[in-house]
């Protein structure tokens, strides 16, 4: 769906004042939206259209691990992410799916609330976010831009992805309380990976 904009946000654009762009309106010289109750809405394509922009939206590429020591990892997806979008812009990140103030994530998301982007590109869901996915396909919806993921497959059982969402939990809010690398930390995760062990074997 393309963005629309009030009339006031797209005089600011264009640097004129509504009642202008209520009279383009009017004489036909603009392309305007009614909503159920009347108001106008302007579709941002008529917008670029009056600014002589060329509207180009691209795909764009993200990859993420959340450790150096995954680095391997993190070479493995950007080959192929290239090899499906050979000319697409990449962005990557180490640091843990379970935060987002990650530096290109947070570029990406300004591309694509600046609608320059028709695509994000991930191999694996989870690489975008360990939890919100759902969110952000709504997000991303509602400046006309795509999710493609291009491996849907579980990068293991959904117990052992289960077991990895809880254990990276535990140390997101272990972390905070303690300190990475406290020995309270390396417990509570000890004791985690234990318990979560002996489910899945109970599971199996």
């Amino acid at each position: 769906m393309e963005k629309l904009l009030r009339p006031n946000e797209a005089a600011e654009i264009l640097g004129l004042s509504v009642k202008t762009i209520q009279r383009m309106d009017i004489d036909g010289r603009l392309k305007v939206i009614r909503t159920p109750n009347g108001r106008r809405r302007i579709p941002e394509s008529e917008v670029n259209r009056l600014m002589g922009i060329k509207n180009i939206r691209v795909p764009v590429l993200y990859a993420r691990v959340s450790t150096h020591g995954q680095k391997a990892d993190l070479d493995r997806q950007i080959l192929r992410l290239k090899q499906a979008y050979p000319d697409a812009e990449l962005f990557h990140d180490i640091r843990s799916g379970l935060k987002f103030n990650r530096p290109d994530f947070i570029k990406m998301l300004e591309a694509v609330q600046q609608s320059r982007i028709s695509k994000v590109v991930v191999v694996y869901e989870d690489r975008l976010a360990r939890f919100g996915v759902d969110l952000l396909r709504l997000v991303f919806k509602a400046y006309n831009t795509e999710l493609e993921v291009l491996d849907t497959a579980l990068t293991g059982t959904p117990e052992e992805e289960l077991t990895k969402d809880l254990i990276s939990i535990i140390t997101s809010f272990s972390a905070r309380l303690y300190g990475l690398r406290s020995h309270k930390t390396k417990k509570l995760l000890l004791v985690a990976q234990e318990v979560t062990k002996k489910e899945l074997e109970v599971s199996k």
